[in-house]
């Protein structure tokens, strides 16, 4: 009785796993019977047509050489040919697609850190000299006269110059 009927015998486990096992130690013989008989008719088929293959390539080796000998010059006038005149042509739209997709050097402002060396130089000398005239004693507009000096005064010089007191910024009201 097979296993895979719809009637299965009520029994045990192990009467089911018997029988699997007499069934599969039946079968194993005669898959190595089958395995042998396939390999025996495996090596005929290639005894039988290693010479034919063999005498098939000796046939087509000097056609085949023939064939390459043709097709050898004409490959080469053909590599030639494309080469003066196709390639040109597609490496001249390599580089023009290169040189567009290509990214733009940024301008570099030369000019920018020497100037700003220069104002600040400027600044620092501007800083320097308004420090140095702070520290110099104050000057006289006009100098003293000296009442010993034999040199007068101009008439009306002197009485030309009205000296305006000041106070906070403000004339001094008499």
């Amino acid at each position: 009785m097979a296993l895979l009927t719809r009637n299965r015998p009520a029994g045990s486990l192990a009467a089911v796993r018997d029988r699997a096992v007499t069934n599969a130690q039946r079968a194993v013989p005669a898959a190595k019977d089958v395995s042998s008989a396939v390999r025996h008719s495996a090596e005929d088929a290639a005894a039988w047509a290693k010479p034919r293959v063999d005498d098939a390539a000796a046939w087509a080796r000097p056609k085949v050489d023939d064939a390459r000998s043709w097709a050898a010059p004409k490959l080469e006038r053909s590599g030639i040919v494309v080469q003066e005149t196709i390639a040109p042509a597609i490496a001249d739209a390599m580089i023009s697609a290169a040189r567009a997709i290509d990214v733009k050097p940024v301008r570099r402002r030369r000019w920018a850190r020497p100037a700003a060396i220069t104002m600040i130089v400027a600044a620092m000398a501007s800083a320097g000299a308004a420090i140095a005239m702070r520290r110099r004693p104050p000057t006289p507009v006009f100098p003293p006269v000296d009442p010993d000096s034999p040199v007068d005064p101009a008439p009306g010089e002197a009485s030309s110059i009205r000296p305006e007191p000041e106070a906070n910024g403000r004339p001094l009201e008499s």
